[in-house]
C-alpha cells in the first residue's frame, strides 16, 4: 500500500472534515461544458463523495475510491455507487463520457502516469473529457506522508505524448 493511501485510510475523518464543504463550482463549470445531461461520469478517487454528489444531480455518476473508510462515507453521503478499487484494479465494460480526477493523479509517480493515462483512455468515450489537477511545479517525492508528482503544463504534455 502506498504512503498516500495509508495516509487517507488513517486520516479519513480529518480529510472529510477539511474537504467536504469546499466550493469547486468554478472547476465544475470548466468540466461540465463538455458534458450533456445524463452523461456517464466517473469520479476517480472520489474521497468523501463531495463532487460525486454534485455530479449525480445531472449525470449518471459512479465513484471509485480505494480507501475503505472514504468509500463507505461517499456511498452514504452521495447516494451513488462507489466502487472500492484503485484505477489499476478497476474492471468495467462501461465507457464514461467524463472522468473527474481532481487531486488524485498527483499522488502517482511520474513514471507511472503513462500507464494510468492508458487505463483511463480505455474507459472513456472517444470524445470524453478528463479533468485532472496537480500541484504546480516539477518536483516529485514524499511530502507530509504522501507522495506528490508536481507538474507544469509542459510536464503534463510530456506525460500525455510519451504514453501513446
Amino acid at each position: 500500500m502506498s504512503s498516500s493511501m495509508t495516509y487517507y485510510d488513517e486520516n479519513a475523518q480529518q480529510f472529510i472534515d477539511n474537504t467536504l464543504n469546499l466550493d469547486l463550482s468554478d472547476l465544475y463549470v470548466r468540466f461540465e461544458k463538455y458534458l450533456e445531461p445524463g452523461d456517464r461520469v466517473l469520479d476517480l478517487g472520489c474521497g468523501p463523495g463531495r463532487d460525486l454528489k454534485y455530479f449525480a444531480t445531472k449525470y449518471k455518476s459512479t465513484g471509485l475510491e480505494p480507501s475503505t473508510t472514504l468509500a463507505k462515507f461517499a456511498r452514504e453521503y452521495s447516494g451513488c455507487e462507489v466502487i472500492e478499487s484503485t484505477i489499476e484494479d478497476f474492471e468495467t465494460s462501461e465507457k464514461f463520457d467524463g472522468i473527474w480526477a481532481y487531486t488524485n493523479l498527483m499522488h502517482i509517480k511520474k513514471s507511472e502516469l503513462g500507464k494510468k493515462k492508458k487505463k483511463l483512455s480505455s474507459i472513456i468515450t472517444p470524445n470524453g473529457i478528463l479533468y485532472c489537477s496537480f500541484k504546480y511545479g516539477e518536483s516529485e517525492g514524499e511530502r507530509n506522508v504522501r507522495y506528490f508528482s508536481d507538474l507544469t503544463e509542459k510536464g503534463l504534455e510530456n506525460v500525455i505524448s510519451n504514453s501513446n
